[in-house]
Order: C-alpha cells, then sequence, then structure tokens
C-alpha cells in the first residue's frame, strides 16, 4: 500500500493525458517554448505571438490561433499539470518534468 501511495505522489498525471497533451503540435511547440526560456513566468501574449511566427498566418487565422491558446491549449496542458495557467494575470510557468521532457523528445526524434 505504501509503495502505491509513493507512485501517485511521484506522478501528477497519468501517462494518458501527458500523451494527450503533448499530441497537438501547437502545445509541444508551446511547452519546448518553456522549457527554453530563462524566465520562470510568460506572458500569455509572447505564447501567442510564438505560435503566430511559426507561420504566416492571416488576421482570422490569428485571432482563431489566440482563442485556441486561451480555451484548449493551456487548460489542456493545465489539466496535465505541464503549466500553471493564470487567467487573472495572463501568464504561464512551466511545470515539466522528466516525463513530459522524454516525451517530447521521442516525439521529435522518432515522429516529427
Amino acid at each position: 500500500m505504501v509503495r502505491q501511495q509513493m507512485y501517485s505522489d511521484i506522478q501528477t498525471a497519468p501517462t494518458e493525458t501527458l500523451l494527450r497533451a503533448v499530441a497537438d503540435p501547437d502545445r509541444r511547440a508551446i511547452l519546448r517554448h518553456l522549457h527554453a526560456t530563462d524566465s520562470c513566468e510568460v506572458d500569455v501574449e509572447n505564447l501567442a505571438e510564438m505560435l503566430e511566427s511559426r507561420g504566416q498566418p492571416t488576421d482570422s487565422e490569428s485571432v482563431h490561433a489566440s482563442i485556441e491558446l486561451h480555451h484548449t491549449h493551456l487548460p489542456t496542458l493545465a489539466d496535465a499539470d505541464v503549466i500553471e495557467f493564470d487567467r487573472t494575470h495572463s501568464s504561464v510557468t512551466y511545470r515539466g518534468d522528466d516525463r513530459v521532457e522524454a516525451l517530447l523528445e521521442f516525439v521529435a526524434e522518432r515522429l516529427e
């Protein structure tokens, strides 16, 4: 029983939740950006600009991407305990761990 409790304390999100979180290319880009930044906290607008810079979106695509960021991508990553999403201050804090990093590395090396 103690062993099972220790395991659940170490592992904050089920593997399936992490897989869903890194399944989307935009979410992977967000995680890689957050991991690479020196700052602990990143402004959501900074993330939106980063996603926009990955392509040449039209104005309507840019608005759509920002909506997806706020209502889909960031909540999905927050639900997986990979980030902390502060809607009030419009900021994101990266909380990734070895499992997230391993998944991102695997996807980058083997699947992209």
